[in-house]
């Protein structure tokens, strides 16, 4: 695939007790701050929490510009942890989105495998932006479990596409030793890290 000097993030809008999906808020940050050091286009998109606006959009997305890297950002339950997820399922769709829908026979449109990984080294870029970061009131590690709902979903859209350059950072509910503006550091300084791996 010829790519673009094209990098687009995704976010999601709300769901469950998230009023404000936090994922949605960092997607705000980075339209206004960007991403530091890379000049090309950032595109920025948020969907809503359905598998037809998720399997619409994340294609569209890919045909459009032919990006270098896709970022898909989504919440998780766990306070003070970055995950970047290394792999994604292509089926067990089974909870209902907020729509009241599921995908026919519980299986994502693009399956192909059961499982899809990323080849972007999410172990390494982890360690590196921990390192770089040194945050004490923030974990950041690779992750195997992306769950089973619209953020795998997303995610496996993606890898089906590219998983070269593919990649899903699931982000933790913000507090008072988490804020906004500390997770989107985190998440624009992995956005650089993998960019750099990917321009070497």
């Amino acid at each position: 695939m010829t790519t673009n000097d094209v990098v687009v993030v995704t976010g999601f809008g709300p769901f469950g007790s998230f009023a404000e999906n936090p994922s949605s808020l960092i997607v705000d940050e980075l339209s206004e701050k960007k991403i530091p050091g890379f000049n090309g286009k950032l595109v920025t998109e948020k969907m809503s929490v359905t598998y037809a606006d998720v399997d619409e959009k994340v294609r569209r997305l890919w045909t459009e510009y032919s990006p270098k890297l896709v970022v898909h950002i989504g919440v998780h339950g766990e306070y003070h942890h970055i995950k970047l997820e290394q792999q994604s399922f292509g089926r067990g769709y089974c909870r209902y989105d907020v729509d009241g829908c599921v995908p026919v026979n519980n299986v994502c449109t693009t399956c192909t495998e059961p499982i899809l990984r990323t080849s972007i080294d999410c172990e390494r870029i982890a360690s590196k932006v921990s390192q770089d970061l040194n945050l004490k009131q923030l974990k950041i590690t690779a992750s195997d479990d992306p769950g089973r709902y619209l953020c795998a979903y997303s995610f496996y859209v993606s890898l089906s596409i590219d998983a070269s350059r593919s990649i899903f950072i699931h982000v933790p509910p913000f507090d008072s030793n988490c804020t906004l503006e500390m997770v989107t550091a985190a998440v624009q300084r992995t956005i650089c890290t993998i960019l750099s791996t990917l321009d070497a």
